[in-house]
């Protein structure tokens, strides 16, 4: 099917105003990353219904921590990027590595209850993280610094109105037809998005883009770098805050407040509009006065969602939460990209984003058990939410402290 010249014109016209005057093998890979993005989009929606399908098959907050823990190894091990991709191209590793984590999530149909589906997860998780500083080094090849933030934003944008679209015919389908149907056709889709990744065009690779560090080297190069190591220092604050809070939620959700998958589908759905919006936001604040503006920001709206959970008695109170934690996804999907690349030395991009993986995956994988610990201390539910509110305001000082250094 062939569009019209006016059509064609007014989508290029709407195009150039979003994400600027762009070359075209940057525009063309922006339009491929874009479909990508709108397949991948039904993928996550899917996954973030994860925890609350393990608590309806029984499982304790205890367990949900360990589901987000162990979300976070693909993190850890991010520095065996570097290996592969001392043989390999970064693409090539990086579409492999998603194809079979996508792939894994189609197993769900056999999972027969919370330990199975929990290990099929762990598995999906690794796959599909350990891939991040390769898709850092795509990023930083492919599209010019003046134009990243709304890049990205564009990408992001198609990706998250498909969530929007998916989040709550995904709750109702997980109501009428169970996780074992919905799981694996929303796998179908996140594989046909790896496909589709494949048509990139890496056209040019920076200097510095063959890996020879390991992850150990990665970790020496960014420790020189105050400016860096202080603005970790606020997203080691930030997940603690944002980790030892969600094991959390679906308990208020499912056992506190009674929601349905349709209730959290609904409440997905005005996330899902938040974290749209959130991205026209940050990828402008990005271009404009810079990555870190985006994460001091972003920081500060998380404090928004614990506090929220701390004080609700009812299924609409926790509205503010999930346009919280809608703006703080696109904020931190914008912001840890750009502020990564952004501190990085030019070519030791690679190196600081293994080195940023690394800290993340550590911080991720005890993160989650610190609200429970809390709670098994005897300290109260609401003290617990508290304090992460707390958590990630401490974040934003460290963001801002980062940005004016």
């Amino acid at each position: 099917m062939t569009l019209s010249p006016q059509l064609t014109a007014t989508l290029r016209y709407i195009e150039t105003q979003l994400a600027g005057s762009l070359e075209d093998d940057v525009r063309y890979n922006m339009r491929v990353e874009i479909v990508s993005a709108v397949a991948y989009g039904v993928f996550m929606a899917a996954l973030t219904f994860m925890p609350a399908v393990l608590t309806k098959l029984g499982g304790s907050p205890a367990l949900v921590s360990v589901y987000l823990s162990l979300s976070y190894l693909g993190h850890i091990f991010s520095g065996v990027s570097l290996l592969f991709m001392r043989k390999i191209a970064p693409k090539t590793f990086a579409v492999t590595s998603w194809t079979l984590g996508r792939i894994v999530l189609m197993l769900a149909a056999f999972a027969g209850g919370a330990p199975a589906l929990l290990a099929l997860a762990t598995v999906l998780w690794l796959l599909e993280i350990v891939p991040g500083p390769a898709y850092a080094r795509i990023l930083q090849s492919i599209y010019p610094i003046t134009h990243r933030g709304k890049i990205m934003a564009l990408v992001r944008f198609g990706m998250a109105l498909t969530i929007l679209i998916a989040t709550p015919l995904i709750g109702l389908g997980l109501d009428q037809l169970g996780y074992g149907v919905v799981f694996p056709l929303a796998g179908v889709l996140g594989l046909v998005s790896s496909l589709v990744f494949i048509k990139m065009r890496i056209v040019v690779a920076p200097n510095g883009s063959n890996a020879r560090s390991s992850a150990l080297d990665a970790m020496r190069v960014v420790t020189r770098n105050r400016r860096f190591m202080m603005y970790q220092l606020g997203v080691v604050l930030f997940g603690l805050a944002a980790l030892a809070a969600s094991p959390m939620y679906p308990d208020v959700q499912i056992n506190r407040l009674q929601l349905s998958y349709t209730d959290l589908g609904l409440l997905g759905l005005v996330q899902s509009i938040s974290w749209l919006i959130g991205y026209f936001v940050w990828g402008r604040i990005v271009d404009r006065y810079g990555a870190l503006w985006c994460i001091m920001l972003t920081f500060v709206i998380q404090a928004v969602a614990p506090l929220t959970y701390a004080f609700a008695t009812t299924g609409w109170m926790l509205l503010p939460a999930f346009i919280a934690i809608g703006l703080v996804m696109a904020g931190g999907d914008i912001g840890f990209t750009s502020s990564c690349l952004e501190l990085s030395d030019p070519d030791r991009t690679q190196e600081y984003a293994v080195a940023q993986s690394t800290i993340i995956g550590l911080r991720g994988f005890v993160a989650p058990f610190l609200g429970v610990g809390l709670l098994g201390l005897g300290v109260a539910q609401p003290v617990v939410f508290v304090m992460s509110g707390l958590l990630a305001l401490a974040a934003a000082l460290c963001a801002e402290r980062a940005r004016r250094m």
